[in-house]
Formats: structure tokens, C-alpha cells, sequence
């Protein structure tokens, strides 16, 4: 049997393969961030075809920190009700879920379409030129985010979830503090790295203190900015922060990236007659693995069994996190564990998200609706 059909214990957890369905934003939720039916169907499809851990789409702890309009809440307790039937879905066909939970800040693009301003680590230069409504947060502002954060994996835990991701990844709140690109503050939340981590270090002590203590925290963390060399985070300092949160009891580390830049989209975008370069961030997990103990989760372009059975045979990382071949295929780990072991038929074209005026958004497989045009014209 492939190892990648092998179990793993994630704390007090054991899912039942190493794939990991990616934090991936499905938009599906009302104006005030509850889900309905169709979130919950869309999680037991994932739990039925075989997805060994399923970590939902993010959900923001405060309104402060809200990037879409249709975007899942978890920022009050009626939010709850909702979850509990999603979390009993997966359950009932044998899998495992966690939530994951952000603030936007900078990113949080449904605060701006309401006219309201952003808060930021720091305002930056090119948010100035732009004459964007942004804000520094005060320190008594970042304490009530930590706590928000806290409260919301409360909620986590008593709406039945196997446990809670903190997003610390893609450029949002927590990147922008770890980021010298984004955090210029001279306070004790900025300038060296031990202060710059201080945010996020302080999110998982909230965190923890709010649930059980051997309930899974764990965290998607963008270990380097691929920015211009110099002007971002590090990958020793990513691994420097990873080893901080082992220490605070983080039990799982998916493996990502920070602040995008020129550098990035160079590694992820292919030409139309070559695909993007499977695994393109596992020279990051190595340098982590080298820091950390705990498993760790690997993000980033795989379509292919072969590669993604030499990614974890290698030790380097525990699982493969997969996110837009999941949205073409749900029931591509099922087909696969049933020996059709073709590639995943995503062809990285990048058209899973459109989002209208209002900021409500459809995720769906651009590249799977025109095929279907093109059969339907025979």
C-alpha cells in the first residue's frame, strides 16, 4: 500500500490518510458569516470521497477582519448551530475536520467595499499612494484581536470540530506582523523577529487557553515571503517562528508561503505547455523539518501521485495538502485509492474564485465549465 494511504496521529487525532484538503474559500455563507446546507454538503462530498483531513475554508474571527462578503463567520455563538451539522456530516462518514480562522487586516477587502477602514500591523508606503483607508492597530486594538481569535476556537471546539487551524499564511493579519515588509512598527510588536512573532506566538496562547488542553491547534504558516531578496521573511526566520509555536503546543504545521511576490508567480505559473513545478516549496519544509518535531503539511502545485509518494516518503513532510484539484475533482482520493492513479485533472489555470461588486463570490472550475460548453455544442 502507497504510504500515502497510511494513517497519522495529529495529536489526540488519527486521520486516516496524508492528504489534507487545503484551507480553500468557498463562499457560500449569508451577510453575517453563517453556513447553510450547501456548506455542509459540500464538506460531507469531501468526507465520503476519502479526504483524510478536511480543513474548512476560512473563517474570520472579527468583522474587523472580513474579506469577502459571503465569507464563513465565526465571531458570535448563534454561528455555531451551523457548524454543528457540518461537523456532523463528516463525522458520520468517518472523517476528520477542523476550522480554520484568519483576520484579513490589510486583506480584508469586504471591510473596504463597506467603506470602513482596514487595520494594519503598519500603513506602508503603496497603501499611501494609493489613498487607501487603512489604519496602524493600537495596542489595546491587537489585544482584542488576540482575544477574538481566542473566543472563535472556543466556538470551534463546541461546534464539534476535530480542531482549529490558525492561518498565518497568504498575507493576512498574522503575515503582515511576521513580515518586515508590511510590519515597520517600533513598538514591542515590531523590529526584531522575536517581536514581529510576538502576534502570532500571542494568538496560540489565546487559543490554547480557550480550549481543551489536548485539543489540536495547529497552524498554516507562510514560512518565507517571496518577495525581493532581503525585503521579506526569511526562511530561517519562518522556521525560527515554527519552532516557537511547537513550543506553544501547536501540534501540525502546513508548510506555505507569505507575502507573493514577482519571485513567487514565477514558480507558480506556468506557460500553457508547461506545467507548474510540482512541490515547489518543499525546500522550505526541509528547513523547518530541521527545526520542528510535529507534523508538518506540505502546500503547493502537486497533481501527481509519484511526486507526492516521494514528498513524504522522504520524511520531509507527514502529508500533501491539495486545495483547486480538489475543487475539479472532489473525489479525486477516492479514485486514486481505487487504483485509477491517473494525474488530477486540474491543469493549474487558476480560474477557481470569481467575485462580483458586491464582494460575494462563486468558487467553481473554470476549465471543467468550458469543456462542458464545448460538449454541450457537440
Amino acid at each position: 500500500m502507497s504510504i500515502l494511504f497510511e494513517p497519522l496521529r495529529i495529536g489526540r487525532i488519527e486521520i486516516a490518510n496524508r492528504f489534507v484538503r487545503s484551507a480553500t474559500y468557498f463562499g457560500l455563507a449569508d451577510d453575517e458569516g453563517r453556513i447553510g446546507d450547501a456548506s455542509v454538503e459540500l464538506m460531507r462530498i469531501l468526507a465520503s470521497s476519502e479526504v483524510g483531513l478536511i480543513v474548512t475554508g476560512y473563517a474570520f474571527v472579527a468583522r474587523s477582519g472580513q474579506c469577502f462578503a459571503d465569507m464563513n463567520g465565526i465571531d458570535r455563538d448563534e454561528q455555531i448551530a451551523g457548524y454543528r451539522k457540518m461537523t456532523g456530516a463528516v463525522h458520520e462518514r468517518g472523517g476528520r475536520i477542523v476550522m480554520q480562522i484568519a483576520h484579513g487586516g490589510a486583506g480584508a477587502t469586504q471591510v473596504r467595499i463597506r467603506g470602513e477602514e482596514r487595520l494594519v500591523a503598519s500603513v506602508v508606503d503603496g497603501q499611501r499612494r494609493r489613498g487607501e483607508r487603512v489604519r496602524e492597530l493600537s495596542d489595546a486594538e491587537i489585544e482584542a484581536i488576540i482575544d477574538v481569535f481566542g473566543q472563535s476556537a472556543r466556538r470551534v471546539q463546541e461546534a464539534g470540530f476535530d480542531g482549529v487551524q490558525i492561518h498565518g499564511a497568504h498575507g493576512y493579519l498574522i503575515t503582515q506582523f511576521l513580515s518586515p515588509s508590511s510590519n515597520r512598527r517600533s513598538d514591542r510588536w515590531g523590529g526584531s523577529l522575536e517581536n514581529r512573532m510576538r502576534f502570532v506566538i500571542e494568538v496560540t496562547r489565546a487559543v490554547r487557553a480557550q480550549v481543551d488542553d489536548d485539543f489540536p491547534v495547529m497552524i498554516k504558516l507562510g514560512c518565507r515571503d517571496y518577495l525581493d531578496e532581503g525585503k521579506g521573511l526569511s526562511i530561517d526566520e519562518g522556521a525560527e517562528v515554527a519552532a516557537a509555536l511547537e513550543r506553544e503546543g501547536v501540534c501540525f504545521v502546513e508548510v506555505s508561503h507569505g507575502m507573493r511576490g514577482r519571485v513567487f508567480r514565477k514558480r507558480t505559473t506556468g506557460k500553457k505547455t508547461a506545467p507548474i513545478e510540482e512541490a515547489y516549496l518543499l525546500p522550505d519544509a526541509k528547513i523547518v523539518r530541521n527545526r520542528v518535531s510535529v507534523p508538518l503539511a506540505l502546500v503547493g502545485g502537486m497533481r501527481s501521485l509519484p511526486v507526492m509518494e516521494e514528498v513524504v516518503a522522504s520524511g520531509i513532510v507527514d502529508c500533501v495538502s491539495l486545495c483547486r484539484p480538489l475543487i475539479r475533482e472532489p473525489d479525486l482520493i477516492k479514485r486514486w485509492r481505487e487504483g485509477d492513479t491517473r494525474n488530477a485533472d486540474c491543469v493549474s489555470c487558476w480560474g477557481c474564485l470569481k467575485t462580483d461588486g458586491d464582494g460575494r463570490s462563486d468558487v467553481y472550475c473554470r476549465q471543467l465549465e468550458a469543456e462542458a460548453r464545448l460538449a454541450a455544442r457537440g
